[in-house]
């Protein structure tokens, strides 16, 4: 965030309920991918090296990179269903606090840990890169060096700051885009030992909006330019503030510029209809949320102070300017509210400039070797230990996108 710019169902009070955890959904919702499961588990065997490192072996070139030029550039909505349907533009949950607080029963039930994985097994990136070229005139793209998620750039910070812990995930070059892929045991791998509030503090204190209702997560992608390379980045989204029953300048704006049945009939397809033969179906749904009105949750015990350097890096990595850091005394919340932390995530970037060009540094050596490697599948693997690989793909590899919508990537 550069200086520049910087859960829900049919209940009494509308659309609460169907909330997920960060990166997953409910396991009790319908969970079947609508295509075969492609993804094999993460613990096969790795194929040819190409490279590994350490961190300490970096070319730093960029002493004090900075988050430049963030613009939101696409989104969609999960809908509950058995197949895969996408809301684009779709929109977060929108902050609607209880009239009274009052005790919440504390999370119990288990969510999967990736719900692009779990819902779309085959092209977990597909959907994203499908709103981007819906919301996005392509005449006004810019040049992608690297497209990713939270989990695969988090990855990748953690181990430049000498946090890492182990991780693989899969890399497919498509184009000059270097496009990373999260990778879990499974696609439909549960997180079961739940505690807290996590997921039932959302569902009692936001709400779906009325065109996106029966959603089940929210995900967005952002761009921006850091240390001269161009980023796009999807993440989940907690929430947005309406901010006077979104009549702001900002979201009026952001509404007229949204023409989504005009981009999805350029492209020739038909908004409720799967897509190039792929099993995803697009909605034009919901309503575009500017980067300014969102923001991320988390809950913890009045007992037990929340540190805020365990946020930071995710905030600044997806550049969310609003955060809401919510206490409570064994399930009760008293009055939270959602805060700006955009002096606080600037803050942040300065006092890790030497990290942040590590991170930059780590990210331009993958994406150097391999461009100019032969094939196009790797992986990108780290046991927490030892050197960062990079390994070719075995076995067939797993594409990023499908043919048709790599082809059209490729033409932009």
């Amino acid at each position: 965030m550069s200086s520049q710019e910087f859960r829900r169902g049919n209940n009494l009070r509308g659309a609460r309920g169907n909330r997920r955890a960060r990166g997953g959904w409910r396991g009790s919702s319908h969970t079947s991918a609508s295509t075969p499961q492609k993804q094999p588990r993460a613990n096969e065997p790795f194929g040819p090296r190409i490279d590994s490192f350490t961190t300490k072996q970096l070319l730093i070139e960029e002493e004090s990179p900075e988050i430049e030029n963030v613009k939101y550039v696409g989104s969609y909505n999960w809908l509950n269903d058995s197949s895969a349907i996408i809301l684009v533009p779709g929109s977060p949950p929108a902050w609607t606090p209880l009239a009274v607080d009052g005790k919440l029963r504390p999370d119990s039930e288990p969510v999967y840990r990736d719900i692009n994985a779990a819902r779309y097994a085959a092209y977990p990136m597909e959907p994203a890169v499908r709103s981007v070229l819906a919301m996005q005139p392509l005449s006004e793209l810019p040049f992608v060096d690297v497209f990713g998620c939270g989990s695969t750039f988090g990855n990748l910070l953690r181990c430049a700051r000498s946090q890492p812990k182990p991780f693989r995930f899969d890399v497919d070059v498509i184009g000059d885009t270097v496009f990373m892929v999260r990778r879990e045991e499974t696609p439909t791998e549960m997180i079961t030992d739940l505690q807290g509030y996590g997921h039932t503090f959302p569902e009692a204190y936001t709400s779906w909006d009325a065109n996106v209702r029966n959603s089940t997560s929210h995900q967005r992608i952002v761009s921006y330019a850091f240390g001269g390379m161009q980023f796009f980045i999807r993440s989940e989204t907690d929430g947005y503030l309406r901010d006077s029953s979104t009549g702001s300048p900002s979201l009026k704006k952001a509404q007229k510029e949204a023409s989504i049945d005009d981009v999805l009939d350029g492209l020739g397809i038909d908004a409720r209809q799967p897509v190039g033969g792929s099993a995803v179906t697009i909605q034009e749904q919901g309503t575009p949320i500017p980067q300014d009105a969102i923001f991320d949750i988390k809950t913890r015990a009045s007992y037990r102070e929340y540190n805020m350097e365990d946020i930071l890096p995710r905030l600044w990595m997806n550049q969310t300017p609003n955060f809401l850091l919510a206490y409570h005394e064994f399930g009760k919340f008293t009055n939270p509210k959602v805060k700006s932390v955009r002096d606080s995530v600037l803050e942040w970037q300065t006092d890790n400039a030497s990290d942040l060009a590590r991170f930059h540094a780590l990210v331009r050596r993958i994406v150097d070797v391999v461009r100019d490697s032969d094939g196009q599948q790797f992986e990108i693997s780290c046991d927490g230990q030892g050197d960062l690989c990079i390994t070719k793909q075995i076995a067939e590899g797993r594409e990023a996108l499908p043919t048709d919508l790599s082809g059209l990537w490729q033409s932009i």
